[in-house]
């Protein structure tokens, strides 16, 4: 593990996929059918306000993006960067198409997030600014070959600008790498928001997580006819949940995981080699304050 900022982005030439507290301050609803609201939440992770529409399907997108960017650039003084983005690359991890995909897209460019603790990631912004087409300064796009190197069905690629909140965190935050599409392929948004928060943490506590306990660390108070809805929605993705290491037994949950080494990361991953075919994990410790 090493103390990673924004520094290290430009050094390693790509962006983590999620941070710690991305997945720990319920930002994104534990659901794939959102709903449009304002809300202020308070969890033990910190607190925050969101407004907008954001649910697991708009976290697998974000996730996908961070994951396929290449390239940052600073983005004026302010902490801002942007990311050479691989549209195809976007809705394959995703699992989105076209259509979907724009909707996610416009969602996660208005949504707003106020972070009011802790006081080291506290600010308000967008998860993402701005989305286009990425040229040359000859004005030429920047296309990217498919595999096999087909010259006449060359890709054009996306420049994306991450929002303020979302760089804070990656300035601030741990880091996490991995593959974001065996979460998305989920059936279920309260397996797909739980898996992330389990995989924030790099060990279970001794004896596990209380499952009722994950479930209200990421979907809040519930009554017992929500309570047990989301129980048996987990349990029909337990074999996805396993595949990512986290297995679920008798109202407990743990972590199998084993460590696996890879060229693209320092440290240990963060997932087991047979969920990411390519990409490993590292979770680094935020940066003093």
């Amino acid at each position: 593990m090493m103390t990673t900022t924004i520094e290290d982005i430009f050094a390693r030439g790509t962006v983590p996929a999620s941070t710690a507290y991305q997945a720990r301050l319920m930002i994104f609803q534990p659901t794939r059918r959102p709903r449009e609201m304002e809300q202020l939440i308070q969890t033990a992770w910190g607190k925050q306000r969101v407004k907008g529409r954001l649910g697991q399907q708009h976290a697998d997108v974000l996730e996908a993006i961070l994951h396929s960017g290449t390239k940052p650039r600073r983005l004026g003084d302010d902490g801002r960067i942007k990311i050479l983005v691989d549209p195809a690359e976007v809705r394959r991890k995703s699992r989105q198409d076209g259509t979907t995909l724009q909707r996610v897209l416009d969602d996660l460019m208005q949504a707003i997030i106020q972070i009011i603790e802790p006081d080291h990631l506290a600010g308000i912004g967008h998860l993402i600014d701005h989305i286009d087409w990425a040229r040359r300064p000859s004005g030429a796009f920047i296309v990217k070959a498919p595999p096999g190197g087909a010259v006449i069905c060359e890709r054009r690629q996306w420049r994306v600008e991450l929002g303020k909140m979302l760089c804070r965190l990656v300035d601030s935050d741990l880091w996490i790498s991995r593959d974001p599409y065996p979460i998305a392929a989920m059936r279920h948004g309260i397996s797909q928001a739980v898996a992330r928060h389990v995989l924030s943490h790099k060990v279970s506590p001794k004896g596990g997580w209380r499952l009722d306990g994950l479930i209200a660390s990421v979907a809040g108070p519930l009554s017992a006819q929500q309570q047990r809805n989301r129980r048996r929605e987990i349990h029909q993705d337990v074999e996805a949940l396993l595949r990512l290491g986290i297995n679920l037994h008798d109202g407990r949950v743990h972590m199998t995981r084993k460590g696996a080494v890879c060229s693209k990361t320092v440290g240990r991953c963060s997932i087991p080699a047979v969920a990411c075919s390519k990409t490993a994990g590292r979770v680094a410790k935020p940066r003093p304050i």
